[in-house]
């Protein structure tokens, strides 16, 4: 009996061994790959030794054993490289520039109060708006 044991461990050992090894080329760390190898040889044990009580979460186990090869080592170094980053990455600033003709807004530092805008800077906008408006009246009636 003692010989069928050490047979099933070193089978169930062997076997989840697979597994880690692919989570191994995705560059996991030493103490995941052990316990990720210790967990996948006890959960074959278990469902080597009782069949019966656990046989719901043999569906679980396949798909356990199958998502290191059906994921890639890409997605599965992505796991590590969420947790491990400290840098935020590069920023690309994809904001257009304004057009040529308009003036630069003004900067803003922090912790600065912005002044409301003066009634003259209101009246010159609103200036802008009536001048284009009777331009296009014109150009209008110009086209008639």
């Amino acid at each position: 009996m003692p010989s069928a044991l050490l047979l099933t461990v070193l089978i169930a050992g062997l076997i989840s061994l697979l597994p880690v090894w692919r989570l191994h080329l995705a560059g996991w760390p030493a103490r995941w790959l052990l316990t990720a190898w210790l967990v996948y040889g006890a959960w074959i044990l278990v469902t080597i030794r009782f069949p019966g009580p656990v046989r719901f979460l043999i569906p679980l186990l396949v798909l356990a054993f199958v998502a290191p090869f059906v994921a890639g080592p890409e997605r599965l170094s992505r796991v590590l490289s969420a947790r491990r980053q400290t840098h935020p990455g590069v920023v690309i600033n994809v904001t257009p520039r304004p057009p040529a003709g308009l003036p630069e807004p003004p900067r803003r530092v922090e912790g600065e109060v912005m002044d409301p805008p003066r009634v003259d800077d209101q009246a010159g906008v609103d200036d802008q708006a009536a001048d284009h408006r009777e331009a296009r009246t014109t150009d209008r009636g110009a086209d008639s």
